[in-house]
């Protein structure tokens, strides 16, 4: 059993034997439940695509690059149907509050780059992705965003979300590109 595996388990056997029933009875459920640890994303420059979401808030968790002639190969490039057959790959991964879960993988290739497999990098469609995430300042990252000539398809402004059971969420949301022309939604709740 890994390390991870082991943690998990030992830590819902524990919430199990404390007795505290519903709480252990939840937690163990979520521990059986599916969990979306990370998206990757495939970027272009690396050092512009770890600015970026820097500057959303997101650190530096991990890093790690290989080369072809490594016992493992390219990052990736076993199992991955890349536009080119390239010979470095690098993986960063950004975390935000949580070693666990919502992270951004960011993963670049070299010698030589892929090539965009995207048609159109002005708007989005179908296979394009938007990214949400949650910051405790909008303005302040709107403002950070901007030192670095990003492109807004909307600036900070105010949204209401109907939820099923008749209440709604407030708060100020923005969209940006990422400088692979990834949409990312940028929010921040109101204060409930």
């Amino acid at each position: 059993m890994t390390g991870m595996l082991r943690t998990v388990a030992c830590a819902a056997f524990a919430l199990i034997i404390a007795g505290e029933d519903g709480f252990a009875q939840d937690r163990s459920a979520a521990l059986q439940s599916p969990l979306v640890r990370r998206t990757t994303l495939v970027v272009e420059d690396l050092d512009k695509s770890i600015d970026f979401f820097q500057r959303l808030g997101l650190t530096k968790w991990y890093d790690a690059s290989s080369k072809a002639s490594d016992a493992d190969g390219v990052i990736g490039a076993a199992d991955l149907p890349l536009t080119s057959d390239p010979q470095r790959g690098q993986i960063v991964i950004m975390r935000g509050n949580d070693d666990k879960i919502g992270m951004i993988g960011l993963l670049a290739y070299e010698q030589p780059p892929l090539a965009s497999a995207r048609s159109n990098l002005v708007g989005i469609g179908t296979s394009d992705i938007i990214l949400m995430i949650q910051v405790p300042d909008i303005q302040s990252v709107y403002t950070r965003l901007q030192q670095i000539g990003v492109r807004f398809h909307r600036t900070p402004t105010r949204y209401t979300v109907n939820n099923l059971d008749g209440t709604s969420d407030t708060g100020m949301r923005m969209f940006a590109y990422d400088p692979d022309g990834h949409l990312v939604e940028i929010v921040q709740p109101d204060q409930q």
